[in-house]
């Protein structure tokens, strides 16, 4: 039987090539896409992304940052956590893209942030309210509560 990590890194995995599909619909850039046991690997017709699945994220994700990397997690308040107390790590990134889920949320089930960009432009004063607000528009969810669901 496999671990319940494993099924929750299958379900995000499949929850990342649906939506990489989906955006695609119009443009039809997509070339190819590759799974791996922790990732998923988008080559476009103009570059290669690499999708990160983590459910939960800690320090250990920073050392795999690199290039086109997105991180597909579940939309949590470790998570949230995570993104603010590293945030000054994370802004030295260009190409990262951090995408916090909940394909069961209504209406919202994602949202997503590149710090490097958001730093640019985002008055530090209110940082933490608009990760907030951010995080607030999808309903939060665990591993413990996403196993109840799939």
């Amino acid at each position: 039987m496999p671990e319940k990590k494993d099924v929750i890194i299958k379900f995000i995995k499949e929850w990342t090539i649906g939506y990489v599909k989906h955006r695609d619909i119009l443009t039809k850039n997509i070339i190819d896409i590759k799974e791996e046991p922790d990732r998923v690997i988008v080559k476009f017709k103009e570059k290669e992304q690499v999708f990160l699945i983590r459910p939960t994220i800690n320090d250990s994700v920073i050392k795999e940052v690199n290039k086109n990397i997105s991180i597909v997690m579940l939309n949590s308040k470790e998570n949230l956590d995570f993104l603010m107390n590293k945030w000054n790590k994370l802004i030295k990134f260009e190409k990262l893209t951090l995408f916090f889920i909940n394909p069961f949320s209504e209406p919202d089930k994602k949202w997503f942030i590149s710090p490097y960009i958001h730093n640019k432009i985002c008055d530090e004063d209110s940082l933490r309210l608009g990760l907030k607000t951010m995080f607030e528009t999808v309903e939060a969810i665990t591993e413990k509560d996403i196993i109840k669901k799939i």
